[in-house]
């Protein structure tokens, strides 16, 4: 009798641990899919510069004509980098990229440079 209740107990707690088993594999499926997802997101926020901690350039600042002057002529020149004008009471800027590093920003600055001058790098 003894011998029969033992090996229930086996039973019982070799079952119970491999479905605890199962459930920590299948979670850390679920958790490596929620990762993954994560880590997409975040490369996908970041390649559209969704993050301030970036450098851009800064092309004008100053009244709301010459603003749109300059980001139309910025716009006709067809570079690489996306321009956005921004508006801080009382003037407007434009801005042009959204550069992880200041090294990148520099290398673009040098291009902009051709036709802006008076461009330089900052970091909002």
């Amino acid at each position: 009798m003894f011998k029969r209740l033992n090996s229930r107990i086996v039973v019982i707690t070799a079952l119970i641990m491999a479905g605890n088993i199962a459930r920590a594999q299948s979670s850390e499926k679920i958790q490596e899919s929620k990762i993954e997802s994560l880590i997409s997101m975040k490369i996908s926020m970041d390649k559209k510069g969704k993050f301030q901690d970036r450098f851009t350039i800064q092309l004008f600042y100053g009244e709301m004509e010459g603003a749109k002057k300059i980001e139309t002529q910025y716009k006709e020149l067809e570079l690489t980098w996306e321009s956005k004008m921004e508006y801080e009471a009382p003037n407007f800027k434009v801005w042009v990229g959204s550069y992880r590093n200041k090294l990148d920003a520099e290398r673009a600055l040098l291009e902009v440079k051709k036709e802006f001058p008076n461009a330089f790098i900052l970091k909002p």
